[in-house]
């Protein structure tokens, strides 16, 4: 989200700085270090893990966006249930489970 107060916002989401009377508004910041191709060629090498417990929350979260959002073969069973007259609920298990939502 961005919060433009008077027209005064350095982190505008189009990339683009916002001048104040010629000035660039991040003319204060220091300056960034220049990022060479064999920065890595000094650098001590760094591994990164995932826990097993991790591993499985992203192989479950890979398998739940694969699920459609509704089970629509069960909305057209209980859609031909009612249409039936088949469908009968239970108004005391309903107001239970709906209380349980609070």
């Amino acid at each position: 989200m961005n919060i433009d107060i008077n027209g005064f916002n350095p982190n505008r989401s189009d990339g683009q700085k916002k001048q104040v009377a010629g000035k660039d508004v991040n003319s204060n910041l220091p300056p960034r270090p220049a990022q060479t191709g064999d920065s890595n060629a000094s650098s001590p090498n760094v591994s990164v893990s995932l826990s097993s417990s991790a591993q499985n929350l992203t192989k479950l979260e890979t398998e739940l966006k694969a699920l459609p959002e509704v089970n629509q073969a069960r909305v057209d069973e209980l859609k031909a249930r009612i249409d039936r007259g088949e469908y009968q609920p239970d108004s005391a298990n309903l107001a239970q489970k709906m209380l349980d939502l609070e």
